[in-house]
C-alpha cells in the first residue's frame, strides 16, 4: 500500500500536467503571436501592411482565396529570381481565386522598390512595405533551422491556414503543385 503523500503528489503531478506542456504562457513565449491551429496547420496572422501606393491592406482582406505570401528584398538574388515565376502564377490562377502577395523587407521605403520594378524587375502582383513585426510573426511559423533567410514563403488555404511554407528558391512547379489541390 503506498502513502497517502505519494497518492496526493501523484495526482497533484498528473493534473498539472498538461499546464506544463503548453496549456500555461512561460517567460520565453511572452510577447510571442498566439498561434491558433487547424488540424492541417496554423492559422496565419493577420496584418494591416502599407502598399505602394500607401493604402492599408490586411491579409484578411483576401478570405476565400489561396494566397501565396513572400517575403522578400530587392538585394536578395533567389528572392528576385522567383519574382518571374511569382507574376506567370499570379495572371494564370487568378481567375481560380489565387491572390499573390509579396512582401518588401527592403528597408529603403517604397522608392527603392519602385525603382527596382520600373528598371529591373517588373512586378505583377501587390507589393506590400513588410516591417519587423510581421516578419517576425512569420517567421515563427518557420521551423526554428530555418529562421533568418530570405525568401520565405507561405501557401495559405481559402480558410486562412498555412498549408505550406518555404525558405530560399523554388521553381514554379513547386508553387503549382501547392495550390493547385487548394483552388
Amino acid at each position: 500500500m503506498k502513502p497517502k503523500g505519494f497518492i496526493l503528489t501523484t495526482l497533484l503531478l498528473t493534473l498539472s500536467l498538461p499546464f506544463y506542456l503548453g496549456c500555461g504562457a512561460n517567460a520565453e513565449d511572452e510577447g510571442k503571436p498566439e498561434v491558433k491551429t487547424q488540424a492541417v496547420g496554423p492559422v496565419a496572422a493577420d496584418f494591416t501592411l502599407k502598399n505602394l501606393d500607401g493604402e492599408d491592406v490586411k491579409l484578411s482582406d483576401f478570405k476565400g482565396k489561396v494566397i501565396i505570401l513572400d517575403f522578400w528584398a530587392t538585394w536578395c538574388p533567389p528572392c528576385v529570381k522567383e519574382i518571374p515565376h511569382f507574376n506567370e502564377l499570379a495572371g494564370e490562377y487568378a481567375d481560380s481565386g489565387l491572390v499573390m502577395l509579396g512582401i518588401s523587407l527592403d528597408r529603403g521605403g517604397v522608392d527603392v522598390i519602385k525603382d527596382f520594378m520600373e528598371t529591373k524587375t517588373p512586378i505583377e502582383y501587390t507589393v506590400l512595405m513588410g516591417d519587423q513585426k510581421t516578419g517576425g510573426i512569420y517567421q515563427q511559423y518557420l521551423p526554428r533551422n530555418m529562421r533568418g533567410g530570405i525568401p520565405f514563403t507561405f501557401v495559405i488555404n481559402r480558410e486562412g491556414v498555412i498549408r505550406d511554407h518555404y525558405v530560399g528558391y523554388r521553381p514554379k512547379e513547386v508553387f503549382v503543385d501547392a495550390i493547385k489541390p487548394l483552388l
